[in-house]
């Protein structure tokens, strides 16, 4: 006669670990969730003058690409020509939550019109040497470890360290692209992403309907040296991807299909020198006037 009980025994012992272990490791997720929640974006350190300097009819909202696209000091006729007062308000490497909550702070002060940058809700950027699916999960690792940093000083009463600055206005900054200056560790490549908090996102554009306030989505536009690198069926690929996102949404798109030449740019990261500025405000006025 074979005797099963002991082969029983560590069965019923292996699966107890394995529902530990498993409980284990969904309890983490859950306080890992709820932590990033509490504090995803809310490390953006605000200049004084925020409050007065939200006083204006036109809100421009997202990353460097958008404060080196618009000029330093809003031109008399109003950045897109119309006389209207105008912001710009930036945050390097903004993430949506950051981009929505600003978005928000636009709303409560009261302005007419919003340009918000669409790439934060859209894509990221992956390194050309690095697998699209290793880099994004390097990106969300790095960003776990440092909101968990933060969240663990908040819970022990630690003083936080600095977050990212949120500026205000453009930049003067004039110098022109060239190859020869540009590395290989700067060459990209965009992995698409789907929006990780639309409800929010959603909820400050029924907060704008219902104000009145129109915010329209942009895309600052990148050097003819980026799409060459990616190709121009990638790059192709990506604008169909924003023009998805802002339909699902429902809110205008504004955006350049076709690169940019290289002497519109500073760097091959795309913030845009004088000659890009200047060309940015132009066809952003142009095309925002034919919808009115």
């Amino acid at each position: 006669m074979i005797c099963t009980r002991p082969l029983t025994r560590k069965f019923n012992v292996a699966r107890i670990f394995v529902v530990i272990w498993l409980s284990a490791v969904l309890l983490a997720a859950g306080c890992i969730m709820v932590l990033l929640s509490l504090y995803d974006g809310l490390v953006v350190q605000y200049p004084e003058n925020f409050a007065s300097r939200m006083d204006v009819e036109i809100v421009f909202i997202g990353s460097s690409l958008n404060r080196a696209a618009l000029p330093a000091k809003v031109p008399r006729g109003g950045v897109l020509g119309d006389g209207r007062s105008a912001e710009i308000l930036s945050i390097d490497g903004i993430s949506e939550r950051q981009s929505t909550r600003l978005l928000g702070e636009a709303l409560d002060s009261g302005v007419e019109t919003i340009f918000l940058e669409i790439n934060a809700y859209a894509h990221e950027y992956v390194g050309m040497t690095e697998s699209v699916v290793l880099a994004g999960l390097a990106r969300r690792m790095s960003d776990l470890g440092a909101d968990l940093t933060l969240s663990a000083k908040a819970l022990f009463d630690v003083e936080r360290q600095p977050g990212r600055t949120l500026h205000l206005g453009g930049i003067a900054k004039d110098r022109t692209l060239t190859a020869a200056q540009s590395t290989a560790e700067q060459y990209y490549r965009f992995r698409p992403l789907e929006p990780s908090f639309g409800d929010e996102l959603r909820f400050q554009l029924t907060r704008a309907r219902n104000a009145n306030i129109e915010v329209i989505f942009f895309s600052p536009p990148r050097p003819q040296l980026a799409v060459n690198m990616i190709g121009q069926s990638e790059f192709a690929d990506l604008h169909a991807h924003l023009e998805r996102i802002a339909a699902v949404y429902g809110v205008p798109l504004w955006h350049s299909p076709e690169p940019w030449p290289d002497d519109h740019f500073m760097d091959i990261l795309a913030h845009a020198n004088e000659r890009g500025r200047a060309r940015f405000r132009r066809e952003l006025a142009e095309w925002y006037g034919a919808r009115q």
